[in-house]
This record gives structure tokens, C-alpha cells and sequence, in this order.
């Protein structure tokens, strides 16, 4: 029962401070999809995991669009490549994806 209890507080205190809801994600994901394959269609070179948005216009200025390698390159720890709102706090959501566009995560 304490268990139980102490889960439901964890989700409700993450949903109050700064948990995403899951249509936000969605929203968030469909957008980076859109803003990735425009990049692609104009042959964007994704190999040192450049930032795409900076920030992502929609569904909020909360979100950022970065490219990634699944496992992790010394490239993607380069912040000449990382987006600068997410890394001056000025946005506090990503969304990551590996240069195919495939999702990593979105936080």
C-alpha cells in the first residue's frame, strides 16, 4: 500500500514540475519528424549531430530538435553541435534523434 502511495505522489509531483504530458511529447516528436525531413529533403549533412531547431516552434519554444548518435559519439558532447537554448536553459525539453531520424528520446 506505502508503495503504491509513493508512486502515485512521484507521478503527480512529476506531472506538477515539469513532467510532459504525453500529447505534448507526441506533438513535440511529430514536429521534429517534420523539421528532420525538410533538413533531409535538403540535404542537411546530419553526421556530427547538428541541432535542427533551436528552438522547435511547436508545440511550444520549450522544445529543441537534436541529432545524436545511439550509442553516443564524442560529436554529440560537442556544444558547437548541441542546440544553445536547451544549454542555456532557455528551453528545458528535447527531442533526439539518430541522423537516419529515427527517435532516441524525447524528454
Amino acid at each position: 500500500m506505502r508503495l503504491a502511495a509513493a508512486a502515485c505522489l512521484a507521478a503527480a509531483l512529476l506531472a506538477v514540475c515539469g513532467g510532459v504530458d504525453d500529447a505534448e511529447r507526441a506533438a513535440a516528436i511529430a514536429a521534429a519528424e517534420a523539421v528532420y525531413a525538410k533538413e533531409r529533403a535538403a540535404d542537411r549533412d546530419f553526421s556530427k549531430g547538428p541541432c535542427l531547431a533551436d528552438p522547435l516552434p511547436a508545440p511550444s519554444d520549450d522544445w529543441v530538435v537534436d541529432i545524436a548518435h545511439d550509442p553516443r559519439r564524442a560529436v554529440d558532447d560537442d556544444a558547437a553541435n548541441q542546440c544553445s537554448a536547451y544549454r542555456r536553459g532557455e528551453a528545458h525539453h528535447f527531442v533526439e534523434l539518430d541522423p537516419d531520424g529515427g527517435l532516441i528520446r524525447a524528454e
